[in-house]
C-alpha cells in the first residue's frame, strides 16, 4: 500500500472506533493504549487464522503448501459465506437472510472452496452439513470474529462505555443461585452490558464454548475435559441430596436410610450424567438395587413439577433448591449419600484473554461461590486439564 493510503486506512479506523489509535508527531508515530489493545487483538485474530491453516493441512493434502497463507487472505464475504450457510443449512435460505442473491453466495464459498482446496460443506438433496475440514474452519473464523468484537469492547471502555456483550453457559446446578447472582453483581458495574445465560447439556454447552458461541461456562466440572483447548477452575464442592415435598410421607422423619427411599417413585438425571453415576455408585457401596420407578430429565424445571404432583423423590444439589427450601414447599431428606459431591466451577479456553468485563464476570462467579459455599473465595489459578 502507498503512504496516503495507509494514512486514509487509519483515519478512517480511527473515525470508526471513535478514538485516536497513533500519538502523532512530525517525525514518528507511537500507538496510543487504544492502539495496543487493538493490535493485539488483531495478533490473536492472526493467530486463529493461521491455526485454522495448520488443521486444515493435517485433514487434507490438497490444502496449499505451508508458505501459502490461504486463510487469511479470504475475503468478508467468503467467511460471510460460510457462517451463514451453517447457521441456515442451505445456500438459499443464507442468501435470503443476507440479502444476496443465491449466486452471489454460491460464487463466495465455491471460492472459499477452491482457496482451501476441499469440500467445505456436504451437498444433499435439500439442506447442507459442514464437512470435518468446514468444521475446523468455522470453528477458528467464529473466535476470529471474537476478537475483534473483543477489542471495539475494550476501547469502548477506555472512552468511558459500560456496554458489551458476553454470554454464559450455565449447567443446571448454577442457574439456581451462581448465575443469576453473578450477573446482577456485574451489571452494577456495567449497567450497560447485554448478557445472555445460556442453559443447555454439559456436552453441547462444552461444544459452545469450544466454537466461541458462548464465553464461559459455569457448572459441574469433568476431568478429563472431553474437548481440547479447556481448561476448568474449581469454585467449590457441591453436596448432592435427596430432596421431596414437604408433604411427602418422608419429609415428617428426623432419620430416613437409603433403602427407606427405594420403595418411592424417583426423578432422576439421565444415565452417564455425574450426579447420577455418584448415587449408583452409593447404591452399590450400601448394597441395594437401582430405584424401578423412575422419570428420567434433565430439566430442573419438571424435577419440581413432579415432586409437588406426588411422591416422587429427587437427586439434585443443596443449591438448586435453596429457595424452594426457604419457601417451606420442598425438603432436603436427612439421608447421607456416600461420596456424594462434586467439583463445580468455571471452565473456559485455554487461550481466552477476557475483557475487563469477562473479567469482572469472572470475578463475581468466584465471589457468590464463595458465599454460597460459606468459603473463601479460591485462587483464579486455573488447573488445566
Amino acid at each position: 500500500m502507498t503512504q496516503p493510503a495507509v494514512t486514509r486506512a487509519v483515519q478512517s479506523l480511527e473515525d470508526e472506533l471513535g478514538i485516536l489509535l497513533f500519538h502523532r508527531s512530525s517525525r514518528t508515530l507511537a500507538l496510543t493504549d487504544a492502539g495496543k489493545l487493538l493490535v493485539d487483538r488483531v495478533r490473536r485474530t492472526q493467530h486463529h487464522l493461521k491455526r485454522s491453516e495448520t488443521e486444515l493441512r493435517a485433514l487434507n493434502r490438497n490444502a496449499p503448501a505451508e508458505e501459502h497463507s490461504f486463510v487469511q487472505h479470504a475475503s468478508d464475504h467468503e467467511f460471510a459465506a460460510l457462517l451463514g450457510i451453517a447457521d441456515f443449512g442451505s445456500i438459499n435460505s443464507a442468501a435470503r437472510a443476507a440479502g444476496l442473491t443465491q449466486p452471489a453466495m454460491s460464487k463466495s464459498l465455491r471460492t472459499l472452496e477452491n482457496r482451501v482446496g476441499t469440500a467445505l460443506f456436504y451437498r444433499m438433496k435439500t439442506t447442507m452439513k459442514l464437512t470435518r475440514s468446514g468444521e475446523v474452519l468455522l470453528r477458528r473464523v467464529k473466535l476470529a470474529q471474537a476478537e475483534i468484537r473483543q477489542a471495539v469492547e475494550e476501547i469502548g471502555y477506555l472512552r468511558g462505555e459500560t456496554g458489551g456483550r458476553i454470554r454464559i453457559g450455565a449447567l443446571p446446578l448454577t442457574l439456581g443461585g451462581l448465575v443469576p447472582v453473578a450477573v446482577e453483581k456485574l451489571l452494577c458495574s456495567f449497567p450497560d452490558a447485554q448478557v445472555a445465560i445460556v442453559d443447555g447439556t454439559y456436552e453441547a454447552l462444552l461444544r459452545d464454548l469450544a466454537e466461541g458461541n458462548i464465553d464461559i461456562l459455569a457448572g459441574t466440572i469433568r476431568q478429563p475435559i472431553p474437548i481440547g483447548g479447556l481448561e476448568s477452575e474449581e469454585l467449590f464442592r457441591d453436596d448432592i441430596a435427596i430432596i421431596a415435598a414437604r408433604n411427602h410421607p418422608l419429609a415428617a422423619r428426623d432419620h430416613v436410610g437409603l433403602a427407606d427411599c427405594l420403595d418411592h417413585g424417583w426423578v432422576l438425571p439421565f444415565g452417564g450424567v455425574p450426579i447420577r453415576a455418584l448415587f449408583e455408585s452409593a447404591l452399590s457401596a450400601a448394597g441395594l438395587p437401582s430405584p424401578r420407578n423412575v422419570i428420567e430429565t434433565d430439566s430442573v424445571v419438571t424435577v419440581r413439577s413432579l415432586l409437588l404432583r406426588g411422591d416422587r423423590l429427587a437427586l439434585l444439589s443443596r443449591f438448586q433448591v435453596d429457595l424452594e427450601v426457604d419457601w417451606r414447599v420442598l425438603k432436603i431428606l436427612s439421608v447421607e449419600i456416600s461420596s456424594g459431591n462434586r467439583p463445580v466451577g468455571i471452565t473456559i479456553r485455554s487461550d481466552f484473554s477476557p475483557t475487563p468485563m469477562a473479567s469482572a464476570l469472572l470475578g463475581s462467579l468466584r465471589a457468590v461461590a464463595a458465599e454460597l459455599s460459606g468459603t473463601r473465595p479460591v485462587s483464579p489459578n486455573k488447573a488445566q486439564i
